[in-house]
């Protein structure tokens, strides 16, 4: 399954390039999916959220009418199905230049990703990835209101959620993402999502694609 899933991934990352490339102001949310589903028409089946500006506050949502200006956010959770597998990957894209309480919003979510790449190994606990990820957002744990991540591969949602009420083990060869993001309401969200293999020597990133913050301005 991990060399269907490597290649999965591919459209999660022509997917994200589309945008950067043909992206221009006065694009809708709409219209980005309608750059992604382009792209990506090789894939068997799409899901995910789509959602700019004060919307990603509110975490998740298919693509609206909404018009991206200056200063939004935009959160692309993008998951496709091919040759009988998910995938399920998010990047937040930043209309001009962000501003710096949204830079430093994104900083925390990669501490959070990485604080969680650190624990996930064979025999880790679902509740255990999920209080290093919340305490990485430390003092903004509030912000962070749903789970860290998942199990994948099959299904674009597997179980164990990494949530506090869930002591499932994690084991070996297990295909999980991390899911940290952080909202303030009726402002701005930001989430970021890498899937992986859980290997013998820790969490393997399979979607190695870009997360620096100017790679993302558009």
């Amino acid at each position: 399954m991990k060399k269907k899933i490597i290649k999965a991934l591919e459209f999660n990352a022509l997917a994200y390039e589309s945008v950067k490339n043909n992206f221009k102001r006065g694009m809708s949310e709409k219209n980005i999916k309608d750059i992604i589903l382009s792209a990506c028409a090789g894939a068997e089946d799409f899901s995910g959220d789509i959602v700019g500006g004060v919307r990603t506050a509110e975490i998740e949502g298919d693509a609206t009418d909404y018009v991206l200006k200056d200063g939004d956010t935009l959160i692309l959770d993008l998951q496709f199905k091919y040759q009988g597998v998910w995938t399920d990957t998010t990047r937040t894209f930043f209309v001009g230049t962000p501003a710096p309480e949204v830079s430093k919003a994104y900083e925390l979510c990669l501490c959070a990703k990485n604080t969680g790449e650190n624990v996930l190994k064979d025999g880790v606990c679902a509740n255990d990835v999920y209080s290093v990820v919340r305490n990485a957002f430390a003092p903004f744990e509030e912000n962070f209101p749903h789970h860290a991540g998942h199990l994948f591969g099959i299904e674009r949602v597997m179980q164990p959620q990494f949530l506090p009420e869930r002591n499932e083990i994690i084991s070996l060869n297990d295909f999980v993402t991390l899911e940290p993001g952080i909202y303030f309401k009726d402002k701005f969200g930001i989430r970021v999502e890498d899937n992986y293999i859980v290997a013998e020597n820790g969490a393997q990133n399979l979607f190695l694609y870009p997360l620096e913050l100017e790679y993302f301005v558009i």
